[in-house]
């Protein structure tokens, strides 16, 4: 809890309240009284409010102006009550009980197992699209199923690594996947592309990768000697020549994937 102070059309000055504020051997000049004076004072040039801050930290520059989250990374928020790790999960595991019909018990012991194959995939949950979670859960034996063909296609791969870039791996075609691998092989043999695809699966989002590699081959023209070595490098950059319907990536997938899902494709590739 911040209790801050705000000069009119000004900077903003605050302090960081503790225990030790609770212990100040003399109360008359505790920091709550302060705030109660002056802003009881018709005639104070300071605005003085209460606020409750998401910072972690009250943290400075050497000026005394609040860093902002740029400068933190992000790292000085708080997350938001109830919205934890734990919370994330109570609220997908309630979503798939809902959607598949069955108790939350059973559910929770259908996710424990699916985080067991795949202890990565737990970091995701709140992140992955609770509806790809949901499709996952619904059957276990299928998840091993897919977890043997994946392997078949990528043998060198790290698959638990890939899953958790991409949990929807899970749901694709194994076919679809070895076509797409296939391509980015024969554009570029020497490179190991199961330990990329590990680290960057979202490179599957490609329709035809292999068609990318020659778009991004012919943009960059001679300026790059060792077009494989820039690839290996920036894998990034396969998604840069996205055209298209393609290009557009949506909350429930491309833009292609959203016109097949609402034309009422049967299975709409990709999902």
């Amino acid at each position: 809890r911040r209790r801050g102070r705000r000069r009119r059309g000004g900077r903003a000055f605050c302090k960081n309240t503790s225990d030790d504020d609770e212990d100040e051997s003399d109360e008359r000049y505790s920091n709550d009284k302060a705030i109660e004076a002056l802003s009881s004072n018709e005639e104070n040039a300071w605005s003085v409010n209460v606020y409750h801050s998401k910072r972690k930290e009250h943290k400075t520059d050497e000026l005394g102006d609040i860093l902002s989250e740029e400068a933190n990374d992000g790292d000085n928020i708080l997350e938001q009550p109830g919205w934890d790790a734990q919370g994330k999960l109570r609220f997908s595991i309630m979503i798939i009980s809902e959607e598949l019909g069955l108790s939350e018990k059973q559910v929770e012991g259908r996710v424990g197992q699916l985080f067991t194959l795949i202890p990565g995939l737990k970091t995701k949950v709140g992140i992955m699209k609770t509806a790809d979670l949901v499709r996952i859960s619904a059957s276990i034996p299928d998840v091993y199923k897919s977890l043997v063909a994946l392997k078949e296609v990528f043998p060198d791969a790290d698959l638990p690594t890939m899953i958790t870039n991409r949990p929807s791996i899970l749901l694709e075609e194994a076919k679809e996947m070895e076509r797409k691998v296939k391509q980015l092989r024969e554009a570029c043999p020497r490179l190991n592309w199961d330990a990329i695809l590990s680290d960057h699966a979202y490179i599957f989002e490609i329709k035809n990768p292999g068609e990318n590699c020659l778009a991004l081959k012919e943009k960059l023209g001679t300026t790059v000697k060792d077009f494989e070595l820039y690839v290996a490098r920036n894998p990034m950059s396969l998604l840069s020549v996205q055209t298209g319907e393609e290009l557009l990536e949506y909350d429930n997938g491309s833009l292609r994937q959203l016109k097949e899902n609402l034309e009422g494709t049967p299975k709409a590739e990709g999902w």
